[in-house]
């Protein structure tokens, strides 16, 4: 498997299991206690999610190097062009959603978790569509 591959899955993995599990946490919480009691969750998984991204790029970089510090070939960047267009697309999706919920109630620090999860919805896009690129050769 390719380091860039490599990178992919674990970014995807990290973002789904470390996100959605704050996520749930955040589901859980009783709506009058959000917001400051939130920081420290949000401060964690985004602590972990770099250590985790950190961890696994060193470990490999030092275990290949010479493909770690490879320019990325014609077909990594095809792969990424076409992951970031799910992307961006899933991105807008979610800032619309978040600006109609407005209209229907959503207010305070919920907005902002609101779009943290439109954005971290779109890196979990990004990441899978990456894979499938370099699995199913889905690059266009």
């Amino acid at each position: 498997m390719a380091f860039r591959e490599k990178i992919a899955w674990v970014s995807f993995l990290s973002t789904v299991l470390i996100w959605g599990a704050f996520f749930i946490i955040l589901a859980l919480t009783p709506h009058a206690v959000r917001g400051l009691a939130m920081l420290g969750p949000f401060i964690v998984a985004t602590v972990a999610q770099a250590a985790v991204m950190i961890a696994a790029a060193t470990i490999w970089a030092i275990s290949a190097p010479k493909e770690a510090n490879a320019p990325a070939d014609e077909r990594d960047r095809a792969v990424g062009r076409r992951a970031t267009g799910f992307a961006y697309f899933t991105l807008i999706l979610g800032v619309v959603a978040v600006i109609v919920w407005l209209h229907f109630g959503l207010h305070g620090p919920d907005t902002i978790f609101a779009l943290a999860g439109a954005f971290i919805l779109a890196e979990a896009i990004r990441f899978g569509a990456t894979l499938l690129g370099y699995r199913r050769g889905w690059h266009g």
